[in-house]
């Protein structure tokens, strides 16, 4: 995809007088080639998710002295390194401020700060929250970008969550035996769920976030309070595969069967969970 935006050559208008001249702006620099990896605003952030739909304006300089893209440094540092946003929720508000030094001259290019939180409606999102920048967020893996945010606060933008992105309080140990699977799911070294496969596995990663991202950030080792009448298990009679729940002195366990086979057991532990 490209990612070299060449600066646009200065036209010379046609105004149906004969007249042969080039604009005002023509004679001002525009400030040379830029890169589609390097984005300086939400419109520019957007674009640079798929660098197809990329123009000229709005993004940073290039920083090769020539058209390079695939030994660009840029790129390789976007390919190599992955960001991990650490708010457990399954979405975050980046919130924009552009700032001015009041000694600055009249042609300033403004400062930009993004702050990132999970409590959107907390005005102290400075010490709540985290600082970011927008190369930053384009290295984040597992969200989605959302819709721009305005309020008495100011300006800025959603970031979504989806099942690519691992819980970031969860650690995730994996045993394979001889006629099982198990995938444990720890805080701080304390298990808070067991998913076992029999036989062999038939998720990928996205089953094990998702159950990571439903995991209590607090363990409690007393009974889970969850009942029969707060769970609602869907069913999947198309294929003949159905869910059991199960309550057993505090633990609940919930086993996807295939007829008379049990593909998978989901077992929860601790006061933590709720319903959802």
């Amino acid at each position: 995809m490209p990612i070299y935006l060449p600066a646009p050559a200065p036209t010379r208008p046609a105004d149906g007088k004969g007249f042969n001249r080039l604009t005002l702006n023509a004679h001002i620099w525009t400030g040379g080639a830029q890169c589609a990896l390097i984005p300086t605003s939400y419109p520019t952030l957007f674009e640079s998710y798929d660098t197809r739909r990329a123009r000229w304006g709005g993004f940073g300089p290039c920083v090769q002295r020539k058209p390079d893209c695939e030994n660009c440094p840029v790129l390789t540092e976007l390919n190599a390194s992955t960001e991990q946003i650490t708010f457990n929720s399954p979405r975050v508000l980046v919130r924009i401020e552009t700032t001015v030094s009041p000694d600055a001259s009249f042609n300033a290019t403004p400062v930009t700060t993004l702050w990132m939180t999970d409590q959107p409606e907390d005005p102290q999102y400075r010490s709540s929250g985290q600082e970011w920048t927008w190369r930053r967020i384009l290295h984040v893996k597992g969200w989605e970008l959302g819709r721009r945010h305005r309020d008495e606060l100011g300006d800025g933008f959603w970031l979504h969550r989806t099942v690519h992105a691992a819980a970031p309080h969860v650690e995730v140990r994996t045993k394979a035996r001889q006629t099982s699977t198990r995938h444990a799911f720890f805080m701080n070294g304390t298990r808070a769920a067991l998913l076992t496969c029999y036989s062999r596995c038939r998720h990928d990663e996205a089953l094990l976030n998702s159950v990571g991202h439903h995991t209590p950030e607090r363990a409690a080792d007393d009974s889970t309070a969850l009942g029969w009448s707060q769970l609602r298990l869907p069913q999947d009679h198309s294929r003949g595969r159905h869910l059991k729940l199960q309550l057993n002195r505090g633990t609940c366990n919930v086993t996807l069967a295939e007829g008379g086979e049990v593909l998978t057991r989901l077992e929860f532990s601790g006061s933590s969970w709720t319903a959802g």
